[in-house]
């Protein structure tokens, strides 16, 4: 069933489960009064079975209305939240501007959240209130023409009272999403800094940061809730008017003899149904300016222009992805690159690096130095197409690397992060997640030529060791060999490693070397480091440091490295 299929059916099983409700109410008050006259049973056998049909009616109605709300608010928040993260997986790579992980984590969950209470707390149940109102307005006025304008002034009251009340709450709601999402930011950074704030004796400085925000957003919410019970009062009010008016206006036609005492119950009970009703409309209502900031918090997000925008199926610039050569080989090239983060590439700002040539051929094995800020990671993130590049050309296999898919591009290199990260699951599952198929063998092998072969035996359960801080906590060193494992195992035809020995001891880094220049033979390989000692096992090298420093406006300036190239 479509969306919008699932939508008519909620609000259509919405009305019917309240216009039961007010066809339970009325009829009942009609069987009351009646009752008390004591008239033939038989004259009351219909409104009897009429009460139980419209009771069990009420039931599986709002049964429906509830399965068919719920299921069309979780199938657009989990589309939602699949979109979110498709963007944030192009987008965090390059850095998010203005973003941080905690705002992104609240977009994430509670602003999608918001978006399904927009479906399920907001839209439905308005567009269920204005249409049960307008039906019982109307049998009231063919019961009472009077009765049917006194509840026809209650809901206009209560529509234009929730409406106003609506309009302040939009006001206070507005800084609502950022308050939350400065909460989760500033709650996730002491979570993950908790050891360096409590070496420093800043834990409390960090609550009191906090606190603070936990103190903003309790007024934000307190100024949002304080609009909503306007609205309740409100509401309420205008439902006692109706139930009043109806009452005058049914007891002033029961003296005149226009209506019998049973049609006075059924107007009143239907009249206290419809202030009921009523009730419910301000926290609806209230829901839309809330609902409405997370979707445009939401909509910033998708807003942001790709930092590699691929070419479309379709697209006369796409180019066919290049064949790869004998022996499934791959060769990247990087031509006079100049590479700037997002948000730093306008008209005259200063690329991170410039003028970059290198060669990734396979059994070439290319290093790439440079001091802290030389632009090492840029290169990187340009080689992963994260980032666009400002000037120069990459190609891949002699394709120019700008009209190739970059997913399809990623899927030939696997990548060891300068911070590698973990998912608190197993050792298994952490290595396998470029290699399904690895077996148990060979990521023991490879750990042990890594020089973990001893740390993988101290393990209690070995490859079944969940790899989390409170479960099994991994080093520095460990982590970056653990991440070495995991891209050469995934054996796609380029490897890019960035720092993968700068947390080891000078004899365990050249053992690490080593093996993966043993087992990289086939393979194009960029090896980035700080050691200058490890320079002598490439046949080529680049020194980013010695670059010429990139200029903010003007021509490029073109210069070559000082020492080996890495240009074949």
């Amino acid at each position: 069933m479509s969306g919008r299929r699932r939508a008519l059916a909620a609000a259509a099983l919405g009305v019917g489960c309240e216009l039961c409700a007010l066809g339970l109410l009325a009829t009942g008050g009609w069987l009351l009064l009646s009752a008390a006259l004591r008239p033939p049973i038989l004259t009351l056998s219909v409104a009897i079975g009429a009460v139980q049909v419209l009771a069990l009616s009420r039931g599986a109605a709002r049964y429906g209305e509830r399965l068919a709300s719920h299921d069309l608010g979780l199938g657009v928040q989990a589309r939602l939240r699949a979109w979110l993260y498709r963007r944030l997986e192009r987008l965090v790579p390059a850095g998010l501007p203005g973003g941080s992980k905690g705002d992104l984590l609240a977009r994430l969950i509670s602003d999608t959240d918001e978006v399904q209470d927009l479906v399920v707390r907001a839209a439905v149940p308005i567009v269920v209130t204005a249409v049960t109102w307008a039906a019982a307005t109307a049998t009231a006025a063919v019961l009472l023409p009077r009765a049917g304008v006194a509840l026809l002034a209650a809901g206009l009251l209560g529509a234009a009272g929730v409406a106003a009340a609506a309009a302040l709450g939009r006001r206070r709601s507005a800084p609502l999403p950022a308050a939350r999402g400065a909460v989760a930011e500033w709650v996730l950074q002491a979570l993950t800094s908790a050891e360096e704030l409590a070496a420093l004796g800043a834990d409390e400085w960090a609550a009191s940061q906090v606190a603070d925000c936990e103190r903003e957003l309790g007024t934000r919410t307190r100024a949002v809730a304080a609009a909503a019970g306007l609205g309740r009062a409100v509401a309420t009010f205008a439902g006692g008017a109706a139930l009043a008016g109806v009452v005058w206006a049914g007891a002033a036609a029961l003296r005149a003899g226009q209506i019998g005492a049973p049609e006075l119950g059924a107007l009143a009970f239907l009249a206290f149904g419809v202030a009921v009703l009523l009730q419910g409309l301000p926290d609806a209502v209230s829901r839309l300016p809330v609902s409405r900031q997370a979707l445009r918090r939401l909509a910033d997000i998708g807003a942001l222009p790709d930092p590699v925008p691929g070419p479309a199926a379709g697209d006369p610039g796409r180019a066919a992805f290049p064949a790869r050569a004998a022996g499934g080989a791959i060769r990247i090239v990087l031509r006079g690159a100049a590479v700037a983060y997002p948000g730093d590439g306008a008209p005259g700002a200063v690329p991170a690096v410039a003028g970059v040539d290198v060669d990734l051929s396979p059994g070439r094995p290319v290093a790439l130095t440079g001091p802290s800020g030389s632009g090492k990671t840029a290169a990187v993130l340009a080689l992963l197409r994260f980032i666009h590049l400002t000037a120069g050309e990459m190609t891949v296999n002699g394709a120019d690397a700008a009209g190739l898919p970059p997913d399809q591009l990623r899927a030939l290199i696997a990548w060891s992060p300068e911070q590698p990260t973990f998912f608190p699951s197993t050792v298994r599952a952490n290595l396998r997640l470029g290699a399904p198929h690895a077996t148990d063998t060979q990521i023991a092998g490879l750990l042990a030529d890594l020089g973990l072969g001893a740390w993988l035996e101290q393990l209690d359960a070995g490859l079944d060791t969940v790899l989390a801080p409170w479960g099994h906590p991994v080093s520095g060193g460990e982590l970056q060999r653990l991440s070495l494992a995991r891209a050469m195992l995934a054996d796609r035809p380029v490897l890019l490693l960035d720092e993968p020995t700068s947390h080891l001891d000078r004899a365990t880094a050249d053992a690490v070397l080593a093996t993966v220049l043993d087992r990289t033979r086939q393979r194009s390989l960029l090896w980035v480091t700080h050691r200058t000692e490890e320079l002598a096992a490439f046949p080529c090298a680049l020194d980013l440091g010695r670059l010429p420093r990139p200029a903010p406006a003007g021509p490029r300036p073109v210069g070559r490295p000082v020492g080996r190239s890495a240009q074949p």
